[in-house]
């Protein structure tokens, strides 16, 4: 298997990465102890879809990344061309910002090999 979120799993307050198809596919994980990945995979998928629908309905065009805030963590996504999202779940509370540009450092090595 790749291990091609190796560098998210090193990175401070990460609880769960993982790199999944638009139909919920599992391609990579890493972390999982918190918030169980195949669980996660499931909701990008889902909410990928849901996010893209109301942007397109809102006049907002296409969806690159979206994320939310709970009381336990921070879900953070970016999509990774036109079929694939990355998506990590942080604590709650910690600086994201160097997570955000190792994911959007990941997202254009991972177009090329994910998609013909």
């Amino acid at each position: 298997m790749a291990k091609w979120l190796e560098t998210l799993e090193a990175m401070p307050h990460v609880l769960t990465a993982v790199l999944v198809s638009d139909d919920g596919l599992e391609i990579e994980s890493v972390g999982g102890t918190q918030i169980n990945s195949p669980s996660l995979a499931a909701e990008t998928a889902s909410l990928v879809r849901s996010s893209a629908t109301a942007s397109r309905n809102l006049g907002g065009g296409k969806l690159f990344r979206w994320s939310f805030t709970t009381d336990n963590f921070e879900i953070i996504s970016i999509r990774v061309g036109n079929a694939h999202s990355l998506t990590v779940a942080v604590q709650r509370g910690a600086d994201a910002r160097n997570l955000q540009v190792e994911m959007a450092r990941l997202a254009l090595k991972l177009v090329p090999q994910l998609e013909p």
